[in-house]
């Protein structure tokens, strides 16, 4: 169960990988999905300005960085998948202490509970940007990290969504500008965050 949470919450094409099984299912899959997110993304921002559509779009522009770069995200899911429960299991204990935090800070949205939140996260992704590397390379490592950054990016800015002001935890990072060769990334549209994290957050900001 810890290791289906850690997954889905941080890295839902691991998820992808993990549940088809298939490396070609996992990428036509991603590629539905990112069709589905693009016309999903030109309705809501036909809607009226909300919060509700604002969360919406950042939980949809969590797969830009990884749409447009999909070629070279699927390099990584021969190592990914050879290791993937090694990858989930040697970061056990971080994963269970960051669910631990969103559970309790479903029950009490306190500053301290979201200082708590931002704290363990690093600690978690820490563990599986290093343990990326460890298995599958540089390469892996740093497409990791942007993912991790990308989640922790978007999740800070939903937060303030609700909150203007956070803990000094929860500042952001500079992005690694290395993650893919392609030049086509844009810095400025890094509104990311995983589909899974933003149905973990849409109860706690509305």
């Amino acid at each position: 169960m810890d290791n289906e949470w850690s997954h889905d919450f941080t890295l839902p094409l691991l998820n992808l990988l993990k549940t088809t099984g298939n490396e070609t299912a996992a990428f036509i899959k991603a590629q539905a999905i990112c069709t589905s997110n693009r016309l999903l993304e030109v309705c809501v921002r036909n809607c009226n300005t909300s919060q509700e559509a604002s969360i919406i779009l950042a939980g949809i522009r969590s797969w830009h960085d990884s749409c447009n770069n999909l070629e070279e995200v699927r390099a990584q899911f021969p190592c990914w998948k050879e290791n993937g429960e090694r990858l989930s299991s040697v970061c056990r204990d971080q994963t269970v202490r960051l669910e631990s935090d969103m559970l309790k800070f479903a029950k009490n949205q306190t500053q301290e509970n979201i200082e708590t939140i931002c704290i363990d996260f690093e600690h978690f992704s820490h563990c599986f940007i290093q343990e990326h590397g460890k298995y599958c390379g540089y390469r892996s490592e740093v497409i990791t990290a942007r993912m991790f950054e990308n989640n922790r990016e978007a999740m800070f800015k939903m937060l303030k969504i609700r909150w203007n002001t956070l803990p000094a935890s929860c500042k952001y990072t500079q992005l690694r500008r290395d993650t893919y060769s392609s030049d086509r990334y844009n810095e400025n549209n890094s509104f990311s965050v995983t589909v899974s994290l933003l149905i973990l957050l849409l109860p706690f900001v509305f």
